[in-house]
């Protein structure tokens, strides 16, 4: 499973899973993504697309059922809303992670693997 499929590094991640053989199931909302990123996935059998939110619990326990491996990178990808929004910022970063990994706990999902990817601030708050 990808989280962010449809966003410009998750659709990559996506495709090379796919090269590699895999089954991938893409999870996006499509809020920061586009669909037009995954065009070449779409055509792969091996590829499921899910249009679904991390806030929406009964979204995410339906999809991880049999997914084994989860690149999670799903996130607003505009780190300076959170200054001026950090309530919508803590929902889209933090607690869509927490609903994904009380998910994989609550199911008993056969997850094996979560890769959390993620890019430090390079911004001075202080």
């Amino acid at each position: 499973m990808v989280t962010g499929a449809a966003g410009f590094i998750g659709s990559h991640v996506t495709d090379r899973l796919l090269d590699l053989g895999w089954n991938v199931v893409g999870f996006d909302n499509l809020s920061g993504g586009n669909s037009s990123n995954l065009t070449d996935a779409t055509a792969n059998s091996r590829f499921r697309f899910v249009e679904g939110d991390l806030l929406d619990f009964e979204a995410i326990e339906n999809v991880i059922g049999n997914c084994e491996l989860i690149f999670h990178l799903a996130a607003d990808p505009e780190v300076r809303v959170g200054a001026q929004n950090s309530d919508l910022h803590f929902k889209q970063n933090l607690l869509a992670t927490f609903n994904l990994l009380e998910a994989i706990r609550k199911r008993g999902a056969s997850t094996k693997t979560f890769l959390y990817l993620s890019r430090p601030s390079t911004e001075n708050h202080a």
